[in-house]
């Protein structure tokens, strides 16, 4: 197996596990006394889009330090 397939499988377990862990924890954010909603499922899709900017941006400055070396 070459390492380009390795580096891609780990990113794909990373990125699955990352999402799932996002899931979870947006799924539990309601209060249960008051309804509120809590942590991660308080954020609105406009939220979750800058955040999907600010990771793609971080794994482009990644993807440039690697080039570098």
């Amino acid at each position: 197996m070459s390492q380009r397939v390795k580096s891609m499988l780990v990113g794909l377990a990373a990125g699955a596990l990352l999402g799932a862990a996002f899931a979870w924890v947006a799924s539990e954010g309601v209060d249960e006394e008051g309804g509120e909603r809590l942590g991660l499922a308080a954020l609105g899709p406009g939220d979750y889009f800058q955040l999907g900017i600010s990771i793609l941006t971080l794994a482009r400055q990644f993807g440039s330090m690697v080039k570098k070396t």
